[in-house]
């Protein structure tokens, strides 16, 4: 029975899968990536991961298998109907969305329990700064679901989940909206890939009365 490799840094780990083969020291990739976060890698295509790692094609396959697997393994973590009480729950709920390089926003509709009606609707699509976050759209999708009430979700590829003024601002116009369509804004959940977030209704509780 072979015994498992040292596998002490994320780099030799993310070698040995892309060697293939756990007998030998796999050759050191090219550039320490891994130092900024493994997300970072998550997002890249087969291209992409070849020129960052120094590794050939059949190697960027493996890893974007662990990728896939790893994306799998956190929905399965996700009850279902699950109740979104708190944003650790929304967040659980999210995380296997929001391994991206850019910015999407998400409209999770609720009942009237607090359980999640539908899968989360993706509203806005944006790019590494920013996404443009329509209030009408946001309600238009909570609406259609027939939700109670509903949670915003968003994502920082660039790894700080800290909200921006922007994002306080587009808060206060949501629970604008959302109150007058009586479908009012349970919380609003900045979230990075490494499942590390921020809540709006708890951190800036003035928002939303």
């Amino acid at each position: 029975m072979n015994e498992m490799p040292d596998l002490n840094t994320d780099g030799d780990l993310l070698a040995h899968i892309a060697s293939g083969s756990s007998r030998v020291t796999p050759q050191p990739l090219a550039a320490p990536v891994w130092n900024a976060g493994l997300s970072s890698l998550v997002t890249m295509t087969d291209a992409q991961l070849m020129a960052a790692l120094g590794i050939r094609r059949p190697a960027a396959r493996r890893l974007q298998l662990a990728f896939a697997l790893h994306r799998r393994l956190l929905a399965s973590q996700v009850p279902e109907r699950a109740k979104l009480n708190t944003p650790e729950v929304a967040a659980l709920v999210m995380r296997p969305l929001v391994q991206l390089d850019h910015e999407r926003l998400w409209c999770l509709p609720l009942d009237p329990h607090c359980r999640l009606i539908c899968a989360p609707i993706e509203v806005a699509r944006g790019d590494v700064d920013g996404t443009e976050a329509s209030a009408r759209a946001i309600c238009r999708a909570a609406l259609r679901a027939g939700a109670s009430s509903m949670i915003i979700v968003h994502n920082h590829p660039a790894g700080d989940p800290s909200p921006s003024p922007a994002d306080a601002a587009v808060t206060r116009r949501i629970v604008a909206a959302g109150r007058a369509v009586d479908v009012p804004l349970a919380d609003h959940v900045v979230m990075c890939a490494d499942g590390r977030f921020a809540s709006l209704r708890r951190d800036q509780p003035e928002l939303f009365r």
